[in-house]
């Protein structure tokens, strides 16, 4: 069992105990290393200027993407490459493409959000070596620039000389660093600290097996569980939140992956929401339009979905999604395991069906079935990286015109994620009609009973929840047209559907306008 952090930044080797080995990275960059190119504003993930590229493990190299160094701890880096923009530029001295597009399309203004925006653009080129404007801008989400410079910025990633572009993680293969790293991960790790100020004792424990980390679970049931420490990170920085015990599952062979049977996916607990956009993007392309919203990419390259559904939120961007799909969590402790669904883990606000000594180790999520209709809604004040004011997820069976079962679930309008049963009810054996679905808003704003906050009023909240029932209707109604079109005109009021089969009534030549929802956004 290692008793140090061992990682490297820039190609230099550290190794890192006591109580460094607790610090965030931005301050270990900025006041250990003297690497200031690092920027911190926002300290909580929004702006991007902390952007480094982080590179783990891969294969026989490693590999590379941009994360947010000022919610990032030393302690969840051990087995890590960082690259920082002091170290992005080539061996021989020069600077890295994107740092020479960035030059010559004048995409620096005051300069101070500069080394964050070249950060997540290499990190992109990483990915994608020709990545189209929309691949940019979606890169770009999590990086703001306080002189409104993304004009320049974009032009900047769209002149980039591919064929120029350093390929890091292939560059790194046949380095030491790269063997050392592979070496040690295999190793228990287990690092303390006191403070020399407050006389606190700390402890991280980064067990290779679930029996260990189980049984460490059972000796210090107050030990925090860190995962992507997104949310750790804000509340360390914000509220100065600093558990003394820290339990890691990120070097549990297992707990990384996405095990896919033919009706339903199993998502171990270390499994990011970047992996999560890669499946759903063929998968569960509903969910995919609601994961490119989530955070940004720096944040959906360390956090979980594990970690989304144990922090609980009433407004958490996968609940409404998993509560019609009828999840179930996997629930381990030194006693055995578990299964409990979604809907019953949340008994009230943050209060949930876990006992102190019992670890979250995979959603098992059932896939749609081809006899139904499945959108997710978010409204939130931005598109992008924004916390939602309201979130929905209609899943509805139908045998032909009539629905014979209908999931119904929102955010943002209780202390938990809730299901509207009377309305799910009212639904059950109608038409699949526009009268049927704008009765159907009329229970569910009967059903819920929002309060107002900082993102939007009750009344607010009460409209969209009517309204969200009718543009799932007309969501649908212009999901069927646009399936029918290529393969044969509408006729006499009737559509045809995928082959062939009828999913809902045409819509009349004249309809009565469509109802928009407020607050959704352009």
């Amino acid at each position: 069992m290692r008793d140090h952090l061992l990682f490297y930044v820039n190609g230099k080797r550290f190794s890192v105990q006591g109580e460094t080995a607790f610090s965030s990275l931005t301050d270990f960059l900025r006041g250990e290393l003297q690497l200031t190119g690092t920027k911190v504003v926002c300290a909580e993930g929004d702006c991007g200027a902390c952007t480094v590229l982080l590179g783990r493990p891969d294969g026989q190299g490693l590999r590379y993407e941009p994360v947010d160094a000022c919610i990032q701890f030393l302690y969840q880096l051990d087995g890590k490459h960082i690259i920082t923009i002091e170290g992005l530029q080539t061996p021989e001295g020069a600077l890295h493409p994107v740092q020479q597009a960035m030059i010559e399309c004048h995409g620096s203004q005051c300069g101070y959000c500069t080394p964050g925006f070249v950060m997540a653009l290499a990190g992109l080129f990483e990915q994608q070596r020709q990545p189209d404007r929309e691949a940019l801008r979606l890169a770009l989400t999590g990086n703001l620039c306080r002189c409104t410079g993304y004009v320049p910025i974009l032009s900047a990633g769209l002149a980039v000389d591919s064929g120029a572009l350093p390929a890091l993680g292939k560059c790194d293969t046949a380095t030491d660093m790269v063997a050392e790293l592979h070496k040690h991960a295999a190793e228990d790790v287990l690092v303390r600290s006191t403070c020399p100020l407050s006389g606190m004792q700390r402890v991280f424990f980064a067990p290779r097996t679930l029996e260990k980390a189980l049984v460490f679970k059972r000796l210090y049931p107050e030990a925090v569980i860190v995962s992507g420490g997104t949310e750790l990170g804000v509340l360390r920085n914000k509220k100065g939140l600093d558990p003394s015990m820290l339990l890691s599952l990120a070097r549990v062979p297992g707990l990384g992956s996405i095990t896919r049977a033919r009706d339903r996916v199993a998502i171990g607990a270390n499994v990011t929401w970047t992996q999560m956009e890669h499946l759903a993007k063929d998968v569960l392309p509903e969910l995919h339009q609601i994961i490119v919203r989530f955070g940004s990419p720096q944040i959906r390259n360390v956090s979980t979905l594990v970690a989304n559904v144990a922090h609980g939120s009433p407004i958490a961007d996968s609940l409404p999604f998993l509560y019609v799909m009828e999840a179930e969590l996997e629930l381990a402790s030194h006693r055995g395991s578990r299964r409990v669904k979604v809907q019953e883990f949340y008994k009230g606000y943050k209060v949930k069906d876990l006992a102190r000594d019992e670890i979250i180790t995979s959603v098992v999520v059932p896939l749609p079935a081809t006899d139904e209709l499945l959108k997710l809604y978010k409204v939130s004040r931005r598109n992008d990286l924004d916390i939602a004011t309201f979130g929905a997820a209609i899943r509805v069976r139908h045998a032909g015109d009539i629905i014979t079962r209908a999931l119904i679930a929102y955010s943002g309008v209780g202390p938990t994620v809730v299901r509207l049963p009377v309305t799910e009810a009212f639904l059950q054996g109608k038409l699949l009609t526009e009268t049927t679905f704008r009765e159907a808003g009329r229970v569910a704003r009967s059903e819920i009973q929002p309060i107002s906050d900082v993102r939007g009023t009750r009344d607010f909240r009460l409209l969209l929840a009517e309204n969200i029932l009718l543009k799932f209707y007309c969501d649908c109604q212009d999901m069927e047209l646009a399936l029918t079109a290529p393969l044969s005109p509408v006729l006499g009021g009737e559509g045809l559907g995928v082959r062939g089969k009828r999913l809902l009534p045409a819509r009349p030549l004249t309809p009565s306008p469509s109802p928009r929802v407020q607050g959704e956004g352009d």
